[in-house]
C-alpha cells in the first residue's frame, strides 16, 4: 500500500513539472522564439529585421523624389529646346550666308571685243560665270573655263561671200582659242560695292586647266573701307549629308542663292584626272561657274564647276574640292610670285 502511494506521488510530481515547461512555452512570444533561435544558430538565414520610420522621416523623403524628378523633367524640357532651336537655327544659317557674303561674290562678263558671234546685233565674244573675293586685298577664284574660250565659233569677217541669186552679202565663220582680254566684276545690288552697278575690272594672274582654276586680281582697291571682304576657307572635314549653299550668277542674271546637301565627296571623272569633287544635289546653272559652295559654318569647301544634263540624271552637280583648290593657289604663288592670305573658319 505504501509502495503504491510512493508510485502514484511520483507520477503526480512528473506531471506538475509537464506542465509548469509547458506553460513557460505558451507565454514566450513567436519573436522571443525567432530571437533565440537566431541567437543560438548565430545566422540571420530566412529572418527579416525592420527599422522604424516616422511618417515625418517617410514624407521628407517622397519630397525629395518629387523635387528630383521635377528637376529632371525641367532639364529634359529645355534640352529638347535647345536641340529644337539648334536645328531651326542650323536650317535658317545656310541661307544667312546668302546675305552674308553678298560683299564677296561677283557675277563675272568676260569679253574679247575683237570677235563678234552675231554679225546682226555687232554681240561679241563673251562669257559669263562667277568668282568670289578670297582674300583681303582683293585675290578672286573662279573656273578657266570661265575667263578662256575654246574653239568658239566667231564671225570671219576677212572671207566675204556675195550671194549671186539675191545679191547679199555674208560671211563664213571660224574657231579660235584663248583668254578673254578683258574681265569685270559686277557685284549684287544689295551689296555695299554695287555703287549703282558699276564693274570692277579684274586682271588675270594664273590659271590652269588641269585644275580648271583662275586666280584673278580686283585691280582697285575697295571702295568701301580698307579692304575687299572674302569668303573663308573651311579648316574641318564635311562629309556627305552636310548641308550646303551655291552662290552665283545663275544664267547671268546677277546674284542668287541655292541649297542642299552633298551627295557624296572624293568623285572622280576620266577627263578631269587631276581632281576630285563634291556631288551636290543643289541646283546649278550656266552662270554658276566659279561659285563658292560654302558650308553650314559659313567656310567654302569647294569651287562650282559643272553639272550633268540628261534626260536620265536630275541634281548632279559638281565643285571642286577644297584641298584641289589650295593645291591651285599654292602653284598659283610659286609660279606666278605672288602671295595669296586667305582666312579660315572652323566649326562653331
Amino acid at each position: 500500500m505504501k509502495k503504491k502511494f510512493l508510485i502514484t506521488i511520483s507520477v503526480l510530481l512528473v506531471l506538475v513539472l509537464v506542465g509548469l515547461a509547458g506553460c513557460s512555452l505558451l507565454g514566450s512570444s513567436t519573436d522571443d522564439i525567432a530571437n533565440s533561435a537566431t541567437e543560438s544558430s548565430g545566422t540571420t538565414n530566412n529572418v527579416t529585421t525592420y527599422t522604424n520610420v516616422s511618417k515625418d522621416d517617410l514624407e521628407e523623403a517622397l519630397t525629395k523624389y518629387r523635387e528630383i524628378a521635377e528637376t529632371l523633367s525641367e532639364r529634359v524640357t529645355n534640352l529638347e529646346e535647345v536641340v529644337r532651336q539648334s536645328v531651326t537655327a542650323s536650317k535658317a544659317n545656310i541661307g544667312a550666308y546668302a546675305v552674308t557674303y553678298v560683299d564677296s561674290v561677283m557675277s563675272l562678263q568676260c569679253v574679247d571685243e575683237r570677235y563678234v558671234v552675231d554679225a546682226s546685233t555687232n554681240a561679241k565674244l563673251s562669257c559669263q560665270g562667277t568668282g568670289f573675293v578670297i582674300t583681303e586685298d582683293g585675290y578672286v577664284i573662279t573656273n578657266n573655263h570661265v575667263v578662256v574660250y575654246e574653239k568658239s565659233e566667231v564671225i570671219d569677217f576677212s572671207r566675204e561671200v556675195r550671194d549671186f541669186f539675191t545679191g547679199l552679202t555674208y560671211y563664213r565663220t571660224k574657231y579660235v582659242s584663248g583668254e578673254y582680254p578683258t574681265i569685270t566684276g559686277v557685284f549684287d545690288s544689295t551689296s555695299t560695292y554695287y555703287s549703282n552697278g558699276k564693274s570692277y575690272s579684274l586682271q588675270l594672274i594664273y590659271r590652269d586647266p588641269a585644275y580648271d582654276l583662275a586666280l584673278c586680281k580686283l585691280v582697285e582697291d575697295a571702295p568701301v573701307g580698307t579692304t575687299w571682304k572674302s569668303v573663308p576657307f573651311y579648316s574641318g572635314d564635311y562629309a556627305r549629308g552636310d548641308e550646303l549653299l551655291v552662290l552665283g550668277n545663275a544664267r547671268g542674271d546677277g546674284l542668287s542663292a541655292t541649297s542642299g546637301i552633298i551627295s557624296a565627296t572624293g568623285r572622280m571623272f576620266a577627263d578631269s584626272p587631276q581632281l576630285s569633287f563634291i556631288q551636290t544635289d543643289a541646283a546649278i546653272n550656266g552662270g554658276n561657274s566659279g561659285g563658292p559652295a560654302i558650308n553650314i559654318y559659313g567656310g567654302l569647301i569647294g569651287v562650282v564647276n559643272s553639272k550633268f544634263v540628261n534626260t536620265n540624271i536630275e541634281n548632279m552637280g559638281f565643285a571642286i574640292e577644297l584641298r584641289k583648290v589650295k593645291e591651285f593657289i599654292a602653284a598659283a604663288q610659286s609660279e606666278a610670285k605672288v602671295t595669296v592670305s586667305y582666312k579660315t573658319i572652323k566649326a562653331a
